[in-house]
C-alpha cells in the first residue's frame, strides 16, 4: 500500500514551504519514486512544484499533481456539498497514489474564502488518503509561550480530528527563542503526546 505524508498547517504565512522541501530531500532517501499531490492550488506557476521537479529530477506529469483550482473547489463545494468535493479529491489523489511508491501531499495554503473551516478539510482528506500529517504552525512575531501553545493546539486539533500526527514544526521562531520553544515542545508533546516537535529559526536562508 503506498504510503504518503500530508504537510499542512493552521493558518496562511507559516513558511511552509521549507518544510516540504526538507521532507521530500528525506523521502527520496528513502525511496526512488515519490510522487506529489495538491489538492487544491491557484492558478498561474506553480513555484514549489517547479523547484520540487528541478530539484529531486521529478518526471510525473504536473498535470497529475493537482486536484483541482480553488475555484473550481468552491463551485463544486456551493453546488454538489462538501461530500463531492472530497470524492473527487481522493480519486485524484489515488491516480497518483497507484503510481508511486510514496505521495508527499502539499496541504492547502489557508487563502481560499468560500471554503470552510481549511484546517479541518486538511484533516479530512489526510484521512481519506490514509496519510501521515506533519502540521506546520508559523512562530514569526510570537513569543516562545504563545508558539509552544499554538503547536499545542494545532497538534490536538488535528489528533481530535482522527489524524495520525507524525510529527509538529514550529517555524520562523525568533532565533533567541529557539531553545526555550524547543525546550516547551519536548515537554508538551514527547511526554504529553509522545511525537516529536521541531523548531526552525527566522532565518533568511531558509524563507
Amino acid at each position: 500500500m503506498t504510503r504518503s505524508v500530508y504537510v499542512t498547517g493552521i493558518d496562511r504565512g507559516d513558511g511552509r514551504q521549507v518544510v516540504d522541501l526538507g521532507v521530500m530531500e528525506l523521502l527520496t532517501r528513502q525511496v526512488d519514486r515519490v510522487g506529489v499531490f495538491r489538492p487544491l492550488v491557484h492558478d498561474g506557476p506553480d513555484r514549489l512544484f517547479e523547484l520540487l521537479r528541478a530539484r529531486y529530477r521529478l518526471s510525473q506529469d504536473p498535470a497529475t499533481v493537482y486536484g483541482m483550482s480553488y475555484e473550481e473547489a468552491s463551485a463544486l463545494q456551493a453546488e454538489r456539498g462538501m461530500d463531492e468535493l472530497i470524492t473527487a479529491l481522493v480519486a485524484r489523489f489515488h491516480a497518483v497514489a497507484d503510481a508511486y511508491e510514496v505521495v508527499l501531499v502539499l496541504g492547502t495554503d489557508f487563502t481560499a474564502e468560500n471554503l470552510p473551516d481549511e484546517l479541518a478539510l486538511n484533516a479530512r482528506l489526510a484521512n481519506e488518503f490514509g496519510a501521515s500529517v506533519i502540521a506546520v504552525v508559523g512562530g514569526r512575531g510570537h513569543p516562545a509561550e504563545a508558539v509552544a501553545a499554538e503547536v499545542r493546539n494545532a497538534c490536538r486539533a488535528y489528533q481530535d480530528l482522527g489524524c495520525d500526527v507524525l510529527a509538529m514544526i514550529a517555524n520562523r521562531v525568533a532565533p533567541d527563542d529557539r531553545d526555550t520553544v524547543a525546550a516547551l515542545l519536548d515537554e508538551r508533546l514527547d511526554r504529553r503526546h509522545g511525537l516529536p516537535g521541531f523548531v526552525l529559526p527566522d532565518e533568511p536562508a531558509l524563507a
